[in-house]
């Protein structure tokens, strides 16, 4: 029964990470805290397999399409690969709790940024000038390394950096969702010698995950306007953030 649930609410958060152009990660962490697994061995490896499947199946989804620009996408992908894996061997040397409420903070921040600074562009246009790109490599750098250090994926900072740079949020969520997924195999395959899986549940929850990130991705290319997105993925932030401060204090 426990198992059953555990595929449900892997197929429900699949679902809304697929329309928000994100790995599944951020959510299947806490998620599956509940269930009393074991964070660095079981969780965070387990959700970075999730993370990447549930990224190429929206990511395939928004590339039909024709929402994703590829000459952000590309680079930033290859650069959150290559740092990712930087991330995970800092887990060995940094007061994770430190990192933790740095963490929160930037959710918050983000969250603000989101819901209320008036984006520089509504409409979907996938051209960037060459100079704000080059902002997002180096932003890519210091997300790809942290976002590999908490185990999440790069995704939940991406997303907001890319409307930050001047995308709708439908198109920095649809080019978001080919960004992270490299980088969150990587981090995955980081993590494999010590990985402590039951691999039955693992495949079946894979696969309803990338079903659920697909049909979240079609839903959002079909049906949620830009403005309503970035609204709900500062509430998105702001639960995390409140989530995460309740397991510090």
């Amino acid at each position: 029964m426990i198992d059953l649930l555990i595929v449900v609410l892997i197929f429900v958060l699949s679902f809304i990470s697929g329309m928000l152009g994100l790995g599944v990660a951020f959510v299947a962490i806490p998620v599956l805290g509940l269930f009393g697994f074991e964070l660095i061995h079981v969780i965070m490896p387990w959700a970075l397999l999730l993370n990447g499947l549930t990224s190429i199946a929206a990511a395939v989804k928004f590339m039909q399409k024709k929402m994703v620009d590829y000459k952000t996408a590309i680079p930033l992908l290859l650069i959150t690969t290559a740092v990712a894996p930087l991330g995970v061997y800092l887990l060995r040397f940094v007061d994770e709790t430190t990192v933790w409420w740095i963490f929160v903070g930037v959710l918050l921040f983000l969250a603000y940024r989101m819901a209320f600074v008036k984006p520089k562009s509504d409409k979907d246009l996938t051209e960037l000038p060459n100079k704000q790109r080059v902002k997002g490599g180096v932003l890519g750098v210091g997300i790809g390394t942290f976002a590999g250090f908490l185990g999440v994926g790069p995704g939940f900072l991406m997303m907001p950096a890319l409307v930050m740079l001047g995308y709708s949020a439908r198109i920095a969520a649809a080019t978001n969702a080919l960004i992270v997924t490299l980088p969150s195999f990587s981090a995955f395959v980081a993590h494999i010698p010590k990985a402590q899986f039951d691999w039955i549940l693992v495949i079946i929850t894979s696969i309803v995950a990338v079903i659920g990130a697909q049909m979240g991705a079609a839903f959002m290319a079909n049906k949620v306007k830009s403005k309503t997105l970035a609204q709900i993925f500062a509430l998105v932030l702001v639960g995390l953030a409140v989530y995460r401060i309740y397991l510090l204090l």
